[in-house]
């Protein structure tokens, strides 16, 4: 059976937060960071805080040598943590964007990149970089969750759920966030998008000259054996690894 891939965007940037979350260049070490959830009631004891992240962004600081300070805009509100690679969930609406996740089938799979900021000068303003990796075991409406399982994902622990709303639960063997970001993004012809170097290595994206800026539809593959080999081999090559927590 052939495997099918989405490379999706997550997490923190300007549009969602008016921030970037921080990556140090040289070592690929990263922080994630979710989008601001500001418009949704939590079910009791459910809900997601960035203070919740404040004493790791201050670990990551001091272990980079980053003299950044938590971003007073987010503190005191409640974060969109999806995915979430405590639980190895991510969900998703039933329209738009989630049009396409939810035609995956146990043993596709999900990368997962953000735009991150350098704490040091590079090359680029941002790093787009892939920092995580899920291989589907199952897909679910949410209006098929059972209750005992609300608090696995950010589209089930409000009260106000969707049941059209999709969450993936991730094979735990095979998925995780990565140990160091590893970085696929380049700035050329007015936006982001993959290096040609990488796009001729995954075999290409179905989006045109490997656009990864803010879109309705995440990218396919086109051959998901050929990326799969790929980052198995920069992951060996690195030193790399999937670990099973956010933070």
């Amino acid at each position: 059976m052939t495997r099918r891939g989405l490379l999706l965007r997550v997490g923190i940037d300007q549009t969602y937060g008016k921030y970037n979350a921080p990556i140090n260049p040289v070592t690929n070490d990263y922080l994630y960071m979710p989008i601001p959830q500001d418009n949704h009631t939590f079910l009791k004891g459910m809900a997601t805080g960035y203070n919740q992240i404040v004493p790791f962004f201050g670990t990551w600081a001091k272990n980079n040598s980053f003299s950044g300070v938590f971003p007073n805009n987010l503190k005191n509100r409640n974060c969109h943590l999806d995915p979430d690679f405590d639980c190895l969930t991510y969900g998703d609406q039933g329209t738009g964007r989630g049009n396409r996740v939810k035609k995956l089938k146990q043993g596709d799979f999900l990368v997962f990149f953000a735009s991150f900021k350098p704490i040091t000068p590079c090359s680029h303003r941002l790093i787009y970089a892939i920092f995580g990796f899920m291989v589907v075991d199952k897909v679910i409406l949410v209006g098929d969750i059972q209750p005992k399982d609300f608090h696995l994902n950010a589209h089930t622990r409000i009260t106000d759920r969707n049941k059209d709303h999709i969450v993936i639960f991730a094979d735990k063997e095979k998925s995780g966030r990565l140990k160091y970001a590893i970085p696929i993004g380049e700035y050329r012809d007015k936006s982001y998008r993959v290096t040609h170097d990488m796009l001729k290595d995954w075999g290409g994206l179905d989006v045109k000259n490997g656009f990864i800026q803010r879109s309705v539809n995440p990218p396919w593959f086109n051959d998901s054996g050929k990326f799969l080999s790929w980052l198995n081999v920069e992951m060996k090559k690195t030193g790399n690894q999937l670990i099973a927590n956010n933070w």
